[in-house]
């Protein structure tokens, strides 16, 4: 076969997609001397398409002192940030004091951080060579990085219209249309450049960052995942994978991503921070503690990495600890806007609300993180709260929630997920809450305790004081009967109508996926396994089909509190809690759980409940947590009104109540309403009804 039938072969098994075959091909036909570049363009870049990298610039390396290979060689290292490969190949050429000798001592220069260098020998070259695209592209990399935007704009453009294929400038050009807020031009330049070459790991990446910019995780995730498809070591896109699924509160997998860029990049501050911050969320203090000491020792004099650590301990009530931190920070970086703010909430947390709010307004907005000047209002709110200067309070818990429901998270939740979930479950039970009736030798959940309410309600504290008893295994908020319902909602019907039609095998099913759940956490001593979950109220009736001899403790608390304490709360923003962001529609929310669990009630009359009111439980303890164990069938334990002590043996508390149930009993919360009835006014007309039936 001769020279050009191979070539022209290799050509016809690429446009038929058989990459392989046509990179057979070309190695055939390098195996014949002399070899001709165009073989080696079209090996080079067969190989970029097959992800074969390292192959690529191993050949064009091979042969760079052809001219045009070292240019594309250059432009791919460059593009690539590929820094430290892209000298060695720069210092590597020959000193010839041609134009193109003339721009690489031109990237030189601007790897070195020298940008006036940089720019004045690429305007030499294009004085003498004005259509140089190479020259253009880094005349604009170094304007741009003068932040000459406009310039540097113009540059682009210029090497586009002399090289249309030139992807990396396309790139550039994004960079400066997203610095100057032209989101939908970036985007399209990226896509350009991607377009061109759908190798190009740069490219993918920051056209990622931009959609993540926008809210638009899910999208970004497939072009992150497109880049380490590539690299599975590109430690940039692993850590805005692992930003992307936290976001999405996919916890498994952003750990997996997270994780996987630290070892790649053990010296990188940035995921270890990430990392703490996910095991932060879930509750893992211990763990997050130690990503936030090993970022600490890479970058001592990062303030948010300090704050989050603060935070951590704060949070899992090492209070003294959290102290020492921040003397320890404040004397690395004195004045620190992020870490008094952190000293602020140690004070409020000792009951010096004074200092608290001394050094609450000390701080200035403008150098507070801005993932945190949404707590500040939250902060300060609390301490103006607790000295009664309830005006000024409410405005802060106001502009806290305003700036939750305009956050990335909040942007990328579905508003309507809980009113739909809502309405089926009330047309379900309008209609009887129609479902296959179980047999008796089927599990019943005799040994099941199901926690309910509404957030706020008290729930927390009465889940504290009972995991006290050696007999009850209490576990907090985990997704257990919410996985059940998850396998139900798969089936025809969707949830909850497919209870209608459940066999015994299916019953079973969704059963066996609960008790897999709680399996881990229940031993040999646990004759009742107490579930809490508040908002899980408007689950009961599926609950109760599910496991017909299940009981319920229902807290409940005065519907003002639990509306206006909702209102006030920093929360992880979430399909539910996202309506928690306006006192209109926390009341919503209120109104229509509770009119749910009323209807079940009604269909439902023989559902073994008992009521634990919160404003008894912190004025007669251990009367009411008597009462409590007495429905339960469990043995009165002493001590177990001592919630502290019950405390101690958990990691973290998994809600906002954390810093509350960690003191002694207080009256503060009990009717703390009344210091906000001019806000709750237009609300009442739909509270009274609530007020009533509860007897307040």
């Amino acid at each position: 076969m001769s020279d050009n039938t191979i070539l022209a072969h290799a050509k016809t098994l690429t446009e038929a997609g058989d990459l392989s075959g046509a990179e057979q091909a070309l190695l055939m036909r390098l195996k014949i001397l002399p070899v001709q570049p165009d073989v080696i363009f079209f090996l080079a870049d067969l190989y970029l398409k097959q992800n074969k990298t390292a192959a690529a610039l191993d050949l064009l390396e091979q042969h760079k002192n052809y001219r045009p290979f070292a240019d594309l060689l250059r432009e791919f290292l460059v593009g690539e940030r590929m820094n430290q490969q892209a000298q060695q190949l720069l210092q590597s050429l020959p000193k010839t004091g041609s134009m193109e000798n003339l721009l690489d001592q031109a990237v030189l220069h601007q790897l070195a951080g020298d940008i006036q260098s940089a720019a004045a020998l690429c305007r030499k070259v294009i004085g003498m060579q004005p259509n140089n695209p190479y020259a253009l592209n880094h005349l604009g990399r170094a304007l741009f990085n003068a932040k000459q935007i406009l310039e540097a704009q113009h540059a682009f453009e210029n090497a586009i219209q002399y090289m249309p294929e030139y992807y990396q400038a396309w790139h550039n050009l994004g960079h400066v249309l997203r610095a100057k807020n032209d989101s939908a031009g970036a985007e399209k330049s990226y896509k350009k450049a991607i377009a061109i070459a759908p190798f190009y790991q740069s490219a993918l990446v920051n056209l990622a960052l931009l959609l993540m910019n926008q809210g638009n995780n899910l999208q970004a995730i497939s072009y992150l995942e497109r880049a380490i498809a590539i690299n599975p070591n590109h430690a940039e896109a692993l850590l805005n994978l692992g930003i992307c699924r936290h976001i999405l509160r996919e916890f498994d997998l952003a750990k997996n991503a997270l994780v996987r860029a630290t070892q790649i990049v053990p010296v990188d501050p940035r995921a270890l921070r990430h990392l703490g911050n996910l095991y932060k969320e879930q509750q893992d203090s211990q763990s997050a503690a130690v990503c936030y000491r090993q970022a600490l020792q890479i970058n001592p004099n990062d303030s948010d990495i300090w704050a989050e650590l603060i935070s951590t301990l704060e949070l899992s009530n090492n209070l003294d600890e959290a102290q020492a931190v921040v003397d320890a920070a404040l004397q690395r970086i004195p004045g620190d806007a992020n870490i008094l703010f952190e000293s602020a909430k140690l004070s409020r947390r000792c009951n010096n609300n004074e200092l608290a709010l001394q050094t609450l307004q000390r701080i200035n907005l403008q150098r507070l993180y801005p993932r945190l000047v949404q707590s500040f209002h939250y902060e300060r709110a609390t301490v103006l709260d607790r000295l009664g200067n309830y005006s000024d309070a409410f405005a802060d818990y106001k502009q806290g929630n305003v700036l939750a429901s305009t956050s990335i998270r909040a942007r990328s939740t579905d508003k309507t997920a809980l009113s739909r979930q809502m309405d089926a479950i009330q047309q379900w039970l309008t209609q009887g809450a129609p479902a296959a009736i179980s047999e008796s030798d089927e599990d019943l959940g005799d040994d099941l305790c199901f926690l309910i309410g509404f957030p706020r309600s008290g729930t927390t504290l009465l889940d504290v004081m009972l995991d006290g008893h050696t007999q009850l295994l209490s576990l907090e908020e985990k997704p257990s009967i919410e996985r059940a319902a998850f396998k139900l909602d798969q089936l025809p019907g969707h949830y909850p109508n497919a209870m209608l039609t459940l066999n015994r095998e299916q019953r079973h099913a969704l059963r066996s996926i609960y008790r897999e759940t709680i399996a881990d956490f229940k031993q040999a001593q646990h004759t009742l396994v107490l579930d809490k979950m508040p908002i899980r109220t408007i689950h009961a009736a599926f609950i109760h089909r599910l496991f017909p001899k299940a009981k319920f403790l229902f807290v409940e608390r005065h519907p003002c509190d639990v509306v206006l304490s909702n209102f006030m709360q920093h929360y992880a923003i979430n399909e539910a809690m996202i309506h928690f962001t306006q006192l209109a529609s926390t009341v919503g929310v209120y109104d229509k759980v509770m009119g749910i669990w009323q209807q079940c009630l009604t269909v439902f009359p023989e559902l073994n409940v008992h009521y634990v009111r919160y404003e008894t439980l912190i004025s007669d303890t251990e009367n009411t947590l008597r009462s409590t164990c007495e429905f339960l069938g469990l043995p009165w334990q002493s001590g177990l009104e001592q919630h502290q002590t019950s405390l101690q043996n958990r990691q973290q508390i998994k809600t906002n109540s954390y810093h509350q149930v960690a003191e002694p009993i207080y009256q503060r919360s009990k009717f703390r309403w009344l210091n906000y009835q001019t806000q709750l006014q237009p609300y009442m007309e739909i509270l009274q009804p609530h007020i009533n039936r509860m007897g307040y």
